[in-house]
């Protein structure tokens, strides 16, 4: 029996030498029909060079008509932009590849045309490469930076072929979701036309084009990660990676390649990040500069961390902090014990984080680093935070701020003002919570701070949700939970979840409520985060209660007010109360 499928073409541009990303650009889609497609009566349909029929006249040409009969368009690049395609009545352009991505924007801004979405990938490029570009791989950072400088097409950097299929089959599924609802609109942002030569004349500053290599090399390597930082606080994310290439490669030194993993951990780029403190644990060990041990143990249990492998974690941090002790680095002791204080803060084992906290300050007092006594007050904020003691939080929060605005710590001060938003949401006053939140979400994407975004997304959608406007929570909560989804940051992936129940729940939509919620669970148990379980099974019990279902809610909230109980969170006694009206109610 014959069945109607909607197909949507898909395009896919990109230079020569990307034969792999190609290969599995066309298989991502095929898998995606033959799975899931044809159950929703749609099909993707992958358009290339490769399908453009040899003819008469210019084959760029016939390509471009390709093009234009497509309804999604996707670009990858890696290190090369490509050579010219030819000339075609009064346009040139500089690669087949532009030309596809300019005829693509032109279609994206014309109603007449179906084109509904622009997306361009990178591929990420070694430091050797980066440092020393040429004129192909110039050209490609000339792009990304016009990207970035615009905030045009979305934009992705991935490392390997497999990101880029995880990043395609989000990509599909979104599309689908789009179909299924009958929303078919154009969604990137305003975009103009690309002009590489005119970006050319305004992209890398003098001293960081290739000619000027020489120059670069009589710079002390502290004034190239100085430079790398003072862009990244500027927003110019491509020049910053650019620089740090270049302070790696002229100093293959751990102070170099570090800081290039705390730039790239920043970014989410988890892969790359971990490969440079990696690095620098091996050259520590092969030069016999132990110093930078517990350095590299600390920033690989950050990494681990954030992948919510939390005893990973929590075994390079105390590697860290074993060799630190040994040889008396107490700045180090301080940073690690903070450190490991965030994971028993994951886990809820909140007297043990206080205590690391604690720990951690009082050397930081001894040691008059007052960038280090700014992150512990903030850090013991968070334990009174969560244990309900508001005012020591606000208290603890302002300090640390007061700290951080005085030493010009954009990030550090991103935070603060995000948890003094939550103290004011408990509070009640929602306008200086939102204030605060958007205050500290405007410093993380100015920073390129992709996790700072996630929480930042995910708070304000718990303001929205509070003043009833779930369309507008929901969308942000969406927001954050697709930066998790990129950084794999499961700690954040569970609050989505939990939160975006809460949205369902409100609206009566329960099997999807149910469904979040269960997501959630799933990743705290994983996590071994007492104080999110507690939360699901607190939310879960809810549903059930909603449904009549008196002794599976029971059930829930049991588990619920033992582990608030365990963790000493006041949210016992709420619970304490459902279960007995719910007990008052069977007698």
């Amino acid at each position: 029996m014959p069945i109607d499928l909607k197909g949507y073409p898909v395009f896919v541009a990109s230079p020569s030498g990307l034969d792999k990303e190609r290969k599995a650009f066309r298989a991502t889609i095929d898998e995606y029909n033959n799975s899931d497609g044809l159950a929703r009566k749609i099909q993707f349909i992958p358009v290339g060079w490769e399908d453009t029929l040899g003819g008469v006249g210019r084959v760029q040409s016939t390509i471009n008509k390709e093009v234009r009969k497509c309804d999604y368009f996707v670009m990858i690049l890696h290190d090369r932009w490509g050579t010219k395609p030819g000339r075609d009545g009064s346009n040139e352009y500089s690669s087949g590849t532009e030309e596809e991505y300019n005829i693509a924007m032109e279609c994206f801004g014309d109603e007449k045309f179906s084109m509904k979405q622009i997306i361009v990938f990178f591929k990420s490029v070694d430091e050797r490469q980066l440092s020393d570009p040429g004129e192909q791989l110039s050209k490609v950072l000339a792009f990304r930076k016009n990207l970035e400088t615009n905030n045009t097409p979305l934009f992705h950097v991935y490392d390997t072929v497999g990101d880029l299929e995880k990043w395609l089959r989000k990509y599909l599924l979104r599309w689908v979701r789009d179909h299924e609802s009958g929303i078919m609109e154009k969604v990137n942002n305003p975009i103009k036309p690309y002009d590489e030569n005119a970006a050319q004349l305004k992209g890398m500053s003098k001293s960081e084009i290739p000619e000027e290599k020489n120059k670069l090399l009589e710079k002390d390597i502290k004034e190239l990660l100085k430079k790398a930082k003072t862009l990244v606080g500027n927003g110019k994310i491509v020049e910053a990676e650019t620089v740090y290439a270049e302070a790696v490669v002229q100093n293959n030194s751990p102070v170099a390649i570090n800081a290039y993993g705390n730039f790239l951990l920043g970014l989410g780029r988890l892969g790359q990040a971990e490969a440079m403190y990696k690095r620098v644990m091996e050259i520590a060990k092969n030069i016999g500069e132990e110093e930078w041990e517990p350095v590299a143990y600390g920033n690989l249990g950050l990494i681990y961390k954030t992948r919510g492998e939390l005893d990973k974690a929590e075994k390079m941090l105390k590697k860290a902090l074993e060799i630190a002790e040994k040889m008396g680095d107490k700045e180090r002791m301080s940073i690690n014990y903070g450190n490991l204080g965030l994971i028993y803060q994951i886990r809820g084992e909140l007297d043990k984080a206080e205590q690391m906290h604690k720990k951690a300050l009082g050397i930081d007092e001894k040691l008059g680093n007052q960038e280090g006594i700014a992150n512990d007050y903030g850090n013991l904020g968070l334990i009174y935070q969560i244990r309900g003691e508001l005012d020591k939080a606000e208290q603890m929060f302002n300090k640390a701020l007061a700290i951080h605005e005085k030493l010009g710590n954009q990030d550090r001060i991103a935070s603060n003002y995000g948890n003094l938003g939550l103290i004011y949401k408990t509070h009640g006053e929602l306008d200086k919570a939102e204030q605060m939140l958007n205050k500290t979400l405007a410093i993380h994407e100015k920073l390129g701070n992709q996790e700072g975004m996630a929480i930042d997304y995910g708070n304000l959608g718990l303001i929205y949700k509070t003043r009833g406007e779930l369309d507008k929570a929901e969308e942000t909560l969406n927001k954050g939970l697709k930066i998790d989804e990129k950084l794999g940051r499961l700690e954040g992936l569970a609050a989505a979840y939990g939160n975006l129940g809460l949205i369902y729940q409100i609206r009566g939509e329960l099997d999807k409520a149910e469904q979040m919620h269960k997501k959630a669970l799933g990743i705290d148990e994983k996590l071994g985060n007492q104080e999110g379980m507690a939360n699901d099974y607190g939310n879960l019990g809810l549903i059930y209660e909603r449904r009549g279902d008196i002794k599976k809610a029971k059930d829930y909230w049991e588990k619920a007010l033992e582990l608030y109980k365990k963790i000493g969170m006041p949210e016992a006694q709420k619970v304490q109360g459902w279960i007995d009206e719910i007990e008052g109610k069977g007698k």
